[in-house]
């Protein structure tokens, strides 16, 4: 996952009054030290002023070096603590659930995270970049650079307030980080990595000043330019990175001696445990080592992971490796065995991209005319949990729905209920019933194939509301406009 390493120091700088030495074990890439840190605090802290964050740093160490159930769980801890209002328990929850959807490679429940949480009132300014960070890593994630570069912008137009200085860097190199993956996926040799290609063919390239003025500029020139930038960074965490990546380029441009700066740096990475990283990073190296035409070498790079892979890696995770390994085949002349690898590859890609297309709409601003997607809420929740909220999905067109009936339907008491639901979502559940009853009236009112004659009362009796005034002013508190404004925009 290309942020695993902006992560820990993303998430590190978002906590006020951190205790001493911890940034500098995170800023060092001491993260195991950091994650040892921070356990110890996980054990004095709770109950104590900042506690919530405390706790939340150390189920954010967990998920850097790869524990992530227990850090679903630590997660949960660090919600409960909250004391202050149910916006910031919301807030919490959707920043929580939307960095394991992405390090779990769930791209599109993550873009849905974090799009909530920057839709929640009074966001914090940390809690914003933050969100905007995990946007980008989403959407490099679904393959789209394009689309990711320009989110980016975005989080630069946020870090340039005076508070936020400290995130520069990040910003910088990521930066650099975007331009080179463009640029690795964007050489004709790998024009058959169909998933990509269908990303980086929706934009046309940026146009850069020069001397003969603006142009369009091709993916080096870009990365080119970011590379100068970045060579200021001054952090050993992305130093490190920003080093590997320079030699990366090196690698794809034919300097087959950069592979030994890339063997240290993918050394370096399994010393400190980042073992999604560590994976990450090979498969980059394989592909530059591709368009190097050095293929014993991508062959090598490849050996490590292949006594995990065929074994453990699945959907979106396997992609990138599926297609990294049949290329590599390919090019050593193993035509059979690149045909099958290069068959299971085009049947993943085109689940992801089926998958990809309804999230990806509804994150460019179309998300009232299409059918409700609420994966966010759900796995924000308990697993227990999970299955009231689908019962509540299932009956919302019932008046009748009371929170009573879906405590019993689960076999819990409603008090449990309640309390699930406030410290996973900071709603209570007659109040996500209340909400997710607007959103379906809503997606009725826009959509254009529901002929004739409609009005706002029908569609809110559809959907369980009966009373006009209350369907009036629970519809503009969530939408911010009456339902007869979204019926005739």
């Amino acid at each position: 996952m290309l942020l695993t390493l902006y992560f820990p120091l993303a998430a590190s700088l978002s906590v006020r009054d951190l205790p001493d030495g911890f940034l500098s074990k995170v800023r060092d890439g001491d993260l195991p030290q950091a994650g040892a840190q921070a356990s110890r605090w996980s054990e004095t802290a709770r109950g104590a002023a900042g506690s919530p964050e405390l706790l939340r740093l150390h189920a954010d160490m967990q998920m850097t070096l790869g524990v992530c159930d227990e850090a679903e769980e630590q997660y949960h801890h660090a919600q409960k603590a909250i004391r202050s209002s149910r916006q910031a328990i919301r807030a919490a929850s959707c920043r929580n659930a939307g960095w394991q959807a992405l390090f779990r490679h769930r791209p599109a429940t993550a873009l849905k995270c974090f799009a909530r949480l920057l839709d929640e009132p009074n966001v914090e300014a940390t809690q914003q970049v933050e969100a905007q960070l995990g946007i980008v890593g989403a959407l490099q994630e679904f393959g789209r650079s394009r689309d990711s570069s320009d989110a980016l912008d975005k989080l630069v137009a946020v870090v340039t307030e005076p508070l936020l200085s400290h995130w520069r860097e990040i910003v910088v190199s990521l930066r650099f980080d975007l331009a080179v993956q463009r640029e690795l996926r964007d050489d004709a040799l790998l024009t058959d990595h169909a998933y990509w290609q269908s990303g980086l063919e929706v934009y046309p390239l940026r146009a850069v000043g020069g001397a003969g003025g603006f142009g369009l500029a091709a993916a080096s020139d870009e990365a080119d330019l970011h590379e100068v930038e970045a060579l200021d960074v001054c952090t050993p965490l992305l130093r490190q990175r920003v080093h590997y990546l320079r030699r990366l380029r090196a690698l794809a441009r034919g300097e087959r001696a950069a592979l030994d700066a890339i063997s240290a740096h993918l050394r370096w990475a399994e010393q400190r445990g980042f073992g999604d990283y560590l994976r990450t990073a090979r498969l980059e190296a394989v592909l530059a080592a591709l368009t190097s035409d050095a293929p014993q070498s991508a062959e090598m790079l490849l050996e490590p992971l292949r006594r995990i892979e065929h074994a453990a890696s699945t959907g979106r995770r396997q992609l990138e490796y599926l297609y990294a390994v049949a290329k590599t085949h390919e090019a050593l002349g193993r035509s059979r065995e690149a045909m099958l690898l290069f068959g299971r590859y085009a049947l993943i890609a085109a689940q992801c991209l089926r998958d990809d297309a309804q999230a990806l709409v509804s994150y460019a601003g179309n998300a009232a005319r299409q059918a409700p997607q609420l994966d966010d809420v759900a796995v924000r929740l308990p697993t227990r949990y999970r299955r009231a909220y689908r019962y509540l999905q299932e009956n919302l067109n019932r008046r009748d729905l009371s929170v009573r009936e879906v405590a019993a339907e689960v076999g819990v008491t409603e008090r449990a209920l309640q309390s699930a639901f406030r410290h996973s979502l900071g709603l209570s559940p007659t109040e996500l019933i209340r909400r997710l009853r607007m959103e379906r009236i809503r997606r009725d009112l826009l959509d254009d194939s529901l002929n004739g004659e409609r009005t706002v009362l029908d569609t809110g009796n559809k959907w369980g509301v009966e009373n006009r005034s209350t369907l009036l002013n629970n519809y503009r508190k969530e939408f911010h406009e009456t339902p007869s404004e979204t019926l005739w925009r």
